[in-house]
């Protein structure tokens, strides 16, 4: 499936002109927009350069394209890391039971 998803993609959705929204590809694919989410993760995890912005998801043409998405990523990954560190001072309002904070890192997840 992420090969076929790939080729389609280089061939029909290439240049932000181009970009097609994640329904679209769902329709076209048989699969839901996790499923579409998680190709896009791992295509771009290998290297592969699939932008994506209000329009939809598309094959990049040039370096331009390539970052425009990169720093749309960057500034979500801003958001959530406030978002992240609200939630850890909200932890004051919940202790353990000895009335201690303890935040503890398990697999990538963070737990008090």
């Amino acid at each position: 499936m992420e090969h076929d998803f790939l080729i389609y993609m280089k061939e029909h959705h290439t240049g932000k002109e181009k970009a097609v929204p994640s329904a679209y590809l769902q329709r076209r694919f048989l699969i839901s927009s996790r499923t579409v989410r998680k190709l896009v993760n791992q295509l771009r995890n290998e290297g592969n350069p699939i932008c994506s912005d209000e329009n939809g998801y598309y094959y990049a043409t040039d370096q331009k394209e390539l970052l425009n998405s990169i720093h749309q990523m960057t500034s979500r990954i801003i958001e959530i890391a406030k978002a992240k560190n609200g939630l850890v001072k909200a932890l004051k309002h919940f202790p353990n039971d000895s009335g201690q904070l303890r935040l503890e890192i398990d697999e990538g997840r963070e737990k008090r």
